[in-house]
């Protein structure tokens, strides 16, 4: 790949090319050696820069590549997707201003779209405390922390969708509570029944994980299932005896 020269050297080569310029005339010779050599410049700059696709939102103009911007189509994704766009007006409209805009996960710090291309549009972010947190973080969080007492005291039902059988909190410790497995959530009285049951485990000190089974459209109603287990024992610190000299 051929190196861009710089301003100086394309100055030097128009120099090198240029006739003598008659006596008195030697400043105009470089002032012009100067804005030509700066003109041509700018030219290969933005040729370079230029990519041989059109941009994502206005598909009018090429894209560049000082444009480019790197996000996640989903939390779970290890690689970032490239979106080129020609300008930051273009970049930042169809990033934050689409029906799909993207959000930046609080925890991770990535920048990551509202809603899953790859599985029928799905919210990809949940509240805690009151920050945008991508699903791959508040699985994390809540599988440590348990869900958030007080979206249950609200009368939410927080939790997610896990892997088939609820591997990855299985896999952390938790159980499933006997009666509310898969248990079917159909308005206030059987959410009641459920959100006290959760509310109950809390207060004897076990850390609750609740599993998205199936939910209808709305999530009015649905599937769900209770998790518990206890915390980890806090390791009390060994305190350094100092002998006496």
């Amino acid at each position: 790949m051929n190196k861009m020269p710089s301003v100086n050297e394309l100055y030097e080569t128009i120099l090198s090319r240029s006739t003598l310029p008659l006596p008195g005339l030697e400043d105009a010779l470089t002032e012009k050696a100067w804005e030509r050599a700066n003109k041509i410049h700018h030219y290969l700059e933005d040729r370079a820069d230029r990519l041989d696709e059109e941009c994502l939102n206005c598909d009018t103009r090429h894209a560049r590549k000082s444009q480019t911007r790197y996000v996640y189509d989903t939390p779970w994704d290890k690689e970032e997707s490239e979106k080129n766009f020609c300008s930051d007006e273009c970049a930042d409209g169809w990033l934050y201003g689409g029906d799909f805009a993207y959000f930046t996960c609080h925890r991770c710090e990535r920048e990551i779209c509202e809603q899953n291309p790859r599985n029928g549009w799905h919210i990809q972010y949940r509240d805690y405390d009151g920050q945008m947190t991508c699903l791959k973080c508040y699985q994390d969080l809540i599988i440590e922390n348990g869900v958030q007492r007080e979206k249950l005291e609200e009368g939410f039902i927080p939790g997610m969708f896990f892997s088939w059988g609820n591997l990855e909190p299985i896999q952390a410790g938790y159980r499933e509570v006997k009666g509310f497995i898969n248990c079917y959530v159909a308005g206030k009285p059987t959410a009641d029944r459920f959100r006290k049951k959760a509310l109950e485990l809390m207060n004897q000190g076990k850390l609750v994980v609740i599993g998205y089974e199936s939910l209808g459209i709305g999530g009015g109603e649905g599937y769900v299932t209770l998790m518990v287990k206890d915390p980890e024992p806090v390791r009390a610190k060994k305190r350094r005896v100092r002998h006496a000299a």
